[in-house]
């Protein structure tokens, strides 16, 4: 009885610890988007920040996607919301401010919502930096997750094939300043400037 336990309980962990078909493609796609270089723009000494322009009407409301009627930044198939930004401004640039936002160690820990469309079927890898100073670089934590300077999300990661896809996250923010998020998917590049102030 106790051998046979063992036995039960060692293919449970193998189970456990084998990758599932989502993290399997993932490892699969990946090398496509890892070889893509970051085409952040970057700001010269007194230029404005060029701020992304969003929209309400990019994502439905969809009782899964928290944040569903407030702007929504990039092109399809994924987009971001800013979980920061006052929902019932009439601003519509990718613009808000830190003052509220709770502090992790050195940064500023930004709730930030990430969702792809129902045709998008793959990978999405998301990556950032300000775009006046090199060294301030954008790290990003899904739930559950490390903290890094990268993220990937597979999608879809909802069953319904009506349904958008939907990832809660957080970025870090070292400080106010211009940032450029690069979201790179199979079908192309979108990138998104916001201004933390």
């Amino acid at each position: 009885m106790a051998g046979n336990f063992s036995l039960i309980t060692l293919a449970m962990l193998v189970l456990a610890l084998s990758p599932t078909k989502d993290e399997r493609l993932v490892a699969q796609q990946r090398p496509a988007l890892d070889q893509r270089p970051l085409k952040l723009p970057l700001l010269r000494a007194g230029e404005r920040c060029p701020t992304t322009t969003g929209s309400r009407d990019k994502v439905p409301q969809q009782e899964h996607i928290f944040g569903s009627g407030g702007f929504w930044f990039g092109n399809d198939p994924a987009f971001v919301g800013l979980g920061w930004k006052d929902a019932n401004s009439l601003d519509d640039r990718a613009t808000f401010s830190l003052a509220p936002v709770p502090r992790v160690g050195n940064s500023a820990s930004a709730k930030t919502m990430w969702v792809s469309e129902p045709s998008y079927s793959g990978p999405i890898l998301i990556r950032g930096q300000a775009l006046d100073a090199e060294e301030k670089l954008l790290e990003f934590r899904a739930s559950p997750g490390g903290r890094g300077r990268s993220l990937y999300l597979m999608a879809p990661n909802i069953r319904s094939a009506t349904l958008w896809s939907f990832w809660p996250s957080y970025m870090y923010i070292p400080g106010p300043g211009c940032y450029g998020v690069q979201l790179d998917t199979l079908s192309g590049t979108t990138i998104v400037v916001f201004q933390a102030t």
